[in-house]
């Protein structure tokens, strides 16, 4: 769906309008995409059956008294295809009653500082994004508004997404103790593989901080950090400056659950931290707790094959629903395990799915790789030999892969993608 870019210009004059308020009854602020903006203009084409208004016209300028927007009376409003341009009848201080109309909606956000007399601000949700811009002639300050002062405001229009994976946002619930347990790390010529709940969550990293509430499943949780020489330019041994200190930090309160103190490296085995940890979350996710045990599964790579075949598959006939299934538990978790309320991670992991479907026009699966086993046999994490990742999409001048850790749930016979 294209952006319909709004233009609001507000002029302000002495004179105070005629209009009244009860004849505001075409409201432009009830607008949140380009199709209700053509169903209003329908709506003042009913009723207004004498004016020459075309709602399926390209471009088409209506003055026709009753418009308003929160309020705000509007004297003329410019619908295009691309946006549309409202002006405010000739009400004084028009800028200032739409400023407080926004606000009272809104909230307001992100005053930009400005040396012109000029004030921006800024507001966002899920179906728009709104910039005020408030011209200020007569001085620099709100109480300073007078006759000549007017705004413009900014909207673009997003897409409404009616698909539960990018509504996820709308099913997060909170707590009184939202606990976000992280590692942190410093180091200095090593690198390191992190083992959580006998989960690799990554090898031969050097990185700085890791969420660890995705594989934290229950209360009681522990940690295992493999500490290895870098072997830059050859080295087998940790440099003499090496070290590791680490700390698992609860980032909604700044608490150190536990800490690992600094510690020179020496030598060239690689040197075990090892500890259990209190992971007290007000929420654990199902995961994989309810998974099988694959270790034996002699069908245990058909089954691989046939999960990425069938995301493949779903990506390329444009199967939304398809789409969901696969990957709603995935996001769902990981967001409540976030517990985050913002609607923009699901909107941008749905834009992300959609965006492969429309650019790449073939997938290729990889056949030939190798199974790691975590968590008792009930979660694993394949590497592939033969290409790249295990499921490329390809598109017109670039590539999109893709890899997760998989489970089987107790009763079935398909592997679902988890994290």
């Amino acid at each position: 769906m294209k952006n319909v870019i709004f233009y609001i210009v507000l002029l302000a004059s002495i004179s105070i309008t005629s209009c009244g308020k009860d004849a505001l009854k075409y409201d432009f602020s009830k607008i949140k995409s380009h199709a209700d903006t053509k169903g209003l203009i329908a709506k003042i084409q009913l009723e207004n059956e004498d004016e020459d208004i075309d709602s399926t016209s390209s471009f088409e300028q209506i003055t026709i008294k009753g418009m308003h927007y929160a309020g705000v009376p509007i004297k003329e409003a410019l619908i295009t295809d691309n946006y549309t341009l409202l002006t405010t009848d000739t009400l004084n201080f028009s800028a200032k009653n739409l400023l407080e109309a926004i606000e009272a909606n809104n909230g307001l956000i992100n005053l930009t500082d400005s040396y012109s007399d000029r004030l921006e601000f800024g507001w966002k949700d899920e179906t728009e994004d709104k910039t005020l811009k408030i011209n200020l002639v007569n001085g620099k300050h709100l109480a300073a508004f007078g006759d000549k002062d007017y705004a413009e405001l900014t909207i673009n229009y997003k897409p409404i997404y009616t698909i539960p994976l990018a509504n996820i946002h709308k099913e997060i619930k909170t707590f009184d103790n939202q606990a976000k347990y992280v590692l942190n790390t410093r180091s200095y010529d090593c690198v390191y593989d992190i083992i959580v709940n006998d989960i690799i969550i990554t090898e031969s990293s050097n990185e700085t901080e890791f969420n660890l509430n995705n594989y934290i499943v229950g209360p009681d949780s522990s940690i295992k950090i493999i500490v290895k020489p870098r072997q830059k330019d050859g080295a087998k041994a940790f440099n003499e400056q090496a070290y590791f200190t680490a700390a698992i930090v609860n980032n909604e309160n700044e608490e150190i659950i536990e800490a690992i103190e600094k510690t020179a490296l020496k030598g060239s085995t690689p040197i075990v931290f090892q500890t259990d940890f209190n992971s007290t979350l007000p929420y654990y996710p199902k995961a994989w707790t309810d998974g099988a045990d694959l270790r034996n599964d002699e069908r245990l790579k058909d089954k691989v094959i046939a999960l990425y075949d069938k995301l493949g598959k779903a990506m390329l006939a444009k199967d939304e629903q398809a789409l969901n299934d696969i990957f709603y538990q995935k996001d769902f978790e990981m967001q409540q395990l976030d517990f985050d309320t913002n609607f923009e991670p699901a909107r941008s992991e749905w834009e992300t799915y959609l965006s492969v479907q429309l650019y790449c026009y073939k997938y290729t699966v990889a056949n030939d790789f190798d199974i790691e086993f975590n968590s008792g046999g009930k979660l694993i994490y394949t590497y592939a030999k033969d290409k790249s990742d295990m499921i490329i999409f390809t598109g017109k001048g670039h590539d999109f892969t893709l890899n997760h850790y998989l489970y089987q749930p107790k009763g079935s016979n398909e592997l679902k993608i988890i994290r």
